[in-house]
């Protein structure tokens, strides 16, 4: 079976992007890296500052808000529709809700063969 979608998991500055377009320049096939960075440049302002949409405090948290799981949602269905019409995704996310995170992309997906993977490095690095 060939895998349809890699999900690239791990904090911010671990290396996931560098990892998508390492993976987009080796694999034989061509491959789409879609970010979750992506999804919030291209949400309105009033999203990525209202309490119900996502914000960032100055302690470095990140608080999400039921506009942004809307918006989400919506997002990941999109990136599953596209696997499903044939193109080869690679996500690059931020599980900041841990099993449940991957949960709601386990729904989105599907059937879908997926290929879950952990990005970690040292903090020193990030």
């Amino acid at each position: 079976m060939t895998t349809q979608v890699i999900v690239l998991n791990g904090g911010s500055s671990s290396g996931k992007s560098g990892i998508a377009r390492c993976l987009q320049a080796i694999l034989p096939e061509p491959w789409l890296s879609l970010g979750v960075d992506t999804l919030i440049e291209a949400m309105p302002v009033s999203a990525q500052t209202s309490a119900s949409g996502i914000q960032f405090p100055p302690d470095g948290s990140v608080v999400i808000g039921p506009e942004f799981r809307a918006l989400e949602a919506a997002w990941m269905a999109g990136v599953a529709a596209m696997a499903q019409a044939g193109a080869r995704i690679i996500v690059d996310d931020v599980f900041l809700g841990g099993a449940a995170s991957q949960q709601r992309w386990k729904q989105a997906l599907g059937a879908l063969r997926v290929l879950w993977v952990g990005v970690r490095c040292d903090r020193a690095v990030a």
